[in-house]
């Protein structure tokens, strides 16, 4: 439980003055298929690069593909494996995956003929621990692991089936939870743990701590947002963290945590489309996330799915958990829980838009770290409202007129080209 050590009249000041509108939610779901017959134990699922086919994994080895778009159409995978697996990742290629499992199990998945094979030596070498995250970085060079001892390996294996396993420096001993990476060349990713806050990896395999963001539980983290080098995490306490990621300097990186005043708990996350963003919660339901809403541009909540409209034509689907989702517009999407059950959601009238301008208002956000003193500055200061927004859109017009005066090089050099 994280430890209360602010003054009383801080935690006064955080108490919300007005109440938040009454939550509706502007999706309807219905109940799909189930993929078995009694508890599957799906623990985990990604989505490929392609957006077209989805792998779940889950306890004792289960493994199972299904098509993104048409979920009927799935492959019952045989993993060889009895050990739980925690976490999947594909390539950015598209072609393989990769699945991490308890007592250093790493699996390798390949697109092709549906295979499940052992990366050879991945026992030794992660030292049998029980391994919570994968994700490939966005070159598809080095993919990063993160285990329960609170370890971050970065491994890769060449053509020849050479394996390389190096431990990242500067880890700590809270179990690593999630991983994330921009999906940009030369990016970087972000790393969520039970205890010791987010970190970020920078483009040489180094850690740098989020000061402001330990203490919290962060349950998964998603880097969605290319043009503005942003990451975003969800945690215990209603915790939405919103990571600028500075590639220039890593070490400059820092998160602005807000809370949401929900009933239950994040717990994942998924993109809705390239302005929004899912958070999932226990129980059952969504919360929508605009990511440049609000007079900061750091995004502000709405409802998506409430638990109580969660039934669809089964009332025992309020009661389970969900595991993750995607979108196949910015209006529509499935998911899949702990039990087995793919769930179709989708706007029951209008569309998504008229929904939410004919009956929603924001969700109540407050901004609470980092530091919560210092939030609460920032929240009440227009002043230092401007000068984050003016750091912000200067890195993003710099970076834009970096891109035009690149292009315009690229240009002069392909007329000297031709001229020869």
């Amino acid at each position: 439980m994280r430890r209360v050590t602010l003054p009383l009249v801080l935690l006064l000041l955080l108490i919300p003055t007005a109440l938040a509108q009454e939550s509706n939610s502007v999706v309807a779901v219905s109940t799909e298929l189930f993929i078995g017959e009694s508890d599957m134990g799906i623990d985990a699922l990604a989505v490929s690069p392609s957006g077209e086919d989805m792998l779940l994994i889950g306890t004792l080895g289960y493994a199972h593909f299904i098509a993104a778009g048409k979920p009927f159409n799935q492959v019952q995978l045989n993993s060889n494996d009895q050990d739980d697996l925690n976490d999947v990742d594909w390539h950015p290629q598209g072609l393989t995956a990769l699945i991490a499992g308890d007592d250093g199990t790493l699996l390798r998945y390949t697109r092709d003929d549906h295979s499940v094979t052992h990366v050879p030596g991945s026992t030794a070498n992660l030292l049998a621990q029980n391994l919570n995250a994968v994700t490939w970085d966005s070159s598809g060079n080095w993919a990063y692991i993160g285990a329960a001892s609170g370890v971050i390996t970065r491994f890769r294996e060449d053509a020849n089936g050479n394996t390389e396993y190096f431990p990242l420096n500067n880890s700590k001993s809270s179990p690593i939870l999630d991983i994330s990476c921009l999906h940009k060349m030369h990016a970087m990713c972000l790393v969520a743990t039970e205890s010791n806050g987010l970190a970020v990896i920078d483009q040489q395999h180094e850690l740098h701590w989020l000061p402001g963001s330990e203490g919290t539980r962060w349950f998964s983290v998603e880097c969605p947002h290319v043009e503005r080098d942003r990451c975003f995490g969800v945690g215990q306490g209603h915790s939405v963290g919103i990571v600028e990621l500075d590639l220039n300097n890593p070490a400059s990186s820092f998160v602005l945590v807000k809370n949401v005043e929900i009933s239950g708990e994040f717990t994942g996350i998924h993109v809705r489309d390239k302005d929004h963003l899912l958070f999932q919660t226990a129980p059952f339901g969504w919360v929508d996330w605009d990511i440049k809403a609000g007079t900061d541009e750091m995004g502000l909540a709405y409802p998506w799915l409430d638990n109580s409209d969660a039934t669809g034509d089964d009332v025992a689907l309020r009661g389970e958990t969900l595991v993750g989702g995607w979108s196949i517009n910015s209006d529509e999407g499935y998911a899949v829980t702990s039990y087995g059950r793919v769930v179709y959601y989708y706007p029951p009238q209008n569309t998504i838009s008229e929904n939410l301008v004919a009956a929603l208002a924001p969700m109540l956000v407050i901004i609470a770290v980092p530091g919560v003193v210092v939030g609460l500055i920032y929240m009440s200061s227009p002043a230092l409202q401007k000068r984050y927004m003016a750091w912000s859109n200067g890195r993003l017009a710099a970076k834009r007129e970096a891109a035009k005066v690149k292009k315009g090089q690229l240009k002069g050099k392909a007329r000297k080209g031709a001229k020869k």
